[in-house]
């Protein structure tokens, strides 16, 4: 996917263009005869336990060192995201006491590194994402802590897994991405995790059955259909029985959203919604000869699947346990699989 750029200007931009725009956009679609709607997140537990570690005083520091865009933000943001602003304004200002007591870094990419998001409101890494991740395995039975060992499959320079580490320090945290400049970056820059690069193709260099949960934020999205079932298998060969494998991908929302958006043509997404009825899967090669920041491989460009052609692939080696439609960002659909 294109690198995001959220910046406090952006941010206001869609904040008082929302304002303007009438009706509500209605995000329901329909899948034969079914209507389905996307499915927000409902929890927050990364964030409120950051949140909850900060004193009143650290809030106050931060609220302090506001400039006029942050500040316009910051008191037009609902109770949950003042509270994900409180922590990314505390790394991009800099405020020491807020970054000791949530055990996040100011430490962030420069231009020339690849980053999902740039600017203060995603200073520290993404919260968001964190919570997406914690909140759907503890759906499922698996919570964070001791003697966890967890793997950020496609990290990029960590936006989400050093989130995930400063909340839960006890867990064994990993992240790979096969992009050398993001790696370099993580490896430099963020603590209490392990990172490595990893190949365009299978097989990663961790040892069968080492990972109790991984996780991959918009990778799936990305794979041609072979490669997509390629690196389920070695999914299957790194999860060890029992555990969980966290992905999110396009779907049905993602047709409507982008439509919504403007980001897709009619035709293309009439093409992607009848490939998605006839065959479950739609693919194109769309980065080019030039690649996506430097991963130059036919089998990575943009991809959309249905829940039944992963159900009607993946089982009885996995076992589906969650299924949330446009849970991410009313966009890409959330699966979370046991590995049998």
């Amino acid at each position: 996917m294109e690198t995001a750029r959220y910046t406090v200007a952006a941010v206001l931009r869609r904040l008082r263009q929302g304002r303007r725009r009438a009706p509500p956009v209605d995000h329901a679609r329909t899948v034969g005869t079914r209507e389905l709607s996307p499915d927000p997140p409902s929890a927050s537990p990364v964030t409120d336990l950051l949140y909850e570690r900060l004193s009143a005083a650290d809030v106050a520091a931060v609220e302090a060192r506001l400039g006029p865009d942050e500040l316009a933000l910051w008191e037009t943001a609902e109770p949950l995201y003042r509270k994900h602003l409180a922590l990314a304004f505390a790394a991009h200002h800099g405020v020491e006491s807020a970054l000791e007591r949530s055990g996040l870094s100011a430490a962030m990419p420069g231009p020339g590194v690849h980053s999902m998001a740039h600017g203060p409101t995603a200073a520290g890494g993404s919260a968001y994402y964190a919570d997406l991740v914690a909140d759907s395995l503890a759906a499922t039975g698996l919570e964070f802590g001791s003697g966890v060992t967890a793997l950020d499959f496609g990290c990029s320079s960590a936006r989400v897994v050093r989130v995930l580490a400063a909340a839960y320090p006890d867990v064994e945290w990993h992240g790979c991405d096969p992009i050398p400049d993001a790696i370099e970056w993580a490896r430099a820059n963020i603590d209490r995790v392990r990172f490595e690069r990893s190949p365009d193709r299978p097989p990663l260099a961790y040892p069968d059955e080492h990972f109790d949960a991984v996780f991959a934020i918009s990778i799936w999205s990305h794979f041609a259909e072979q490669a997509a079932l390629d690196w389920f298998a070695e999914m299957r060969r790194v999860i060890r029985p029992g555990g969980r494998l966290l992905v999110t991908t396009h779907g049905e929302q993602s047709i409507v959203h982008a439509g919504r958006d403007g980001s897709r043509g009619p035709e293309q997404l009439a093409d992607i919604r009848e490939s998605l009825t006839r065959r479950g899967f739609w693919y194109k090669a769309e980065f080019g000869r030039a690649g996506d920041h430097g991963v130059k491989n036919a089998d990575w460009g943009t991809a959309f699947l249905s829940p039944e052609w992963l159900l009607a692939k993946l089982t009885p080696e996995w076992s589906a346990l969650l299924f949330r439609p446009g849970r991410v960002e009313l966009n890409q659909d959330l699966y979370v699989l046991e590995r049998v």
